[in-house]
């Protein structure tokens, strides 16, 4: 029951994840893909635009995130921006891995930890998203245990550094076995949460293809549907597909999964 629990929540998670992604596109808000830079020339695992780590430290978090990714295809990216337009950290995170084809295709590998260091009277960001094959090992609960026990104490000391490396470690160990399964790693909603955000979403779903319907007669004055079928409709699981080319894979989808703080 908890396994089909969580393949319940992960799946509520895409569905979730395809309105906002459909509200969106269609708000007025697609120019922020603009906004997302481009990965750094040559391709490379860690990418610290916010300028935090030294020549140093950025190639010791290289070599540890590359021997990692030779070694079982997984990509985790650690990416750092001094400033993150005004969105939440979790929707840049989501959009930037997107948008660099973060994990093996098929595979949906991939794992972005986002920083924006604390400057001045600004408050501090980190998220980390998930990818969607990854989600069962790093769920929700486990990524915000790393983050409160492994980067922010090291955060708070602007040590951002030795935070990083911690949480690497430590989101490999969960990966790799070593760190066993706690009570309270367990995010799985309950069964009568699950069933009410079921109903819920259906709803949802039954009253916006609906819409989309009763919208189609009306497409020559009003220019096309305000909503796109929000089932059979163009969207693929979660975000991504294509190919990058980085260590020959590329193209990983995100379901949504992943944790935040700030500090």
């Amino acid at each position: 029951m908890p396994n089909l629990l969580f393949r319940i929540s992960v799946f509520m998670r895409h569905i979730w994840q395809i309105i906002v992604f459909s509200f969106l596109l269609f708000s007025g808000n697609t120019v922020f893909g603009q906004n997302i830079p481009e990965p750094m020339s040559p391709p490379r695992l860690v990418n610290d635009f916010a300028g935090i780590f030294n020549q140093a430290e950025r190639d010791d978090l290289e070599r540890m995130l590359l021997a990692y990714n030779d070694t079982t295809s997984t990509q985790i990216y650690v990416v750092t921006l001094k400033d993150l337009e005004g969105y939440a950290a979790s929707d840049y995170a989501f959009r930037l891995g997107e948008k660099w084809k973060i994990g093996q295709k098929g595979k949906n590998n991939g794992a972005v930890i986002l920083i924006k260091p604390k400057i001045g009277n600004s408050r501090g960001d980190v998220f980390i998203a998930t990818g969607y094959g990854l989600e069962e090992k790093l769920n929700d609960a486990r990524v915000g245990r790393i983050i409160d026990n492994y980067m922010l104490p090291h955060f708070r000391e602007n040590d951002y550094y030795s935070g990083t490396k911690a949480a690497i470690g430590a989101m490999i160990g969960y990966l790799s076995g070593q760190f066993q399964a706690d009570e309270k790693d367990d995010d799985s909603p309950s069964t009568g949460e699950t069933i009410i955000s079921i109903i819920f979403i259906l709803l949802f779903i039954y009253f916006m293809n609906k819409i989309n319907r009763n919208n189609r007669g009306n497409r020559s004055s009003r220019g096309g549907t305000f909503f796109p079928p929000i089932v059979g409709g163009g969207f693929g699981r979660g975000f991504g597909g294509g190919s990058r080319g980085f260590g020959g894979g590329g193209g990983g989808s995100f379901g949504g999964g992943g944790a935040g703080r700030s500090w």
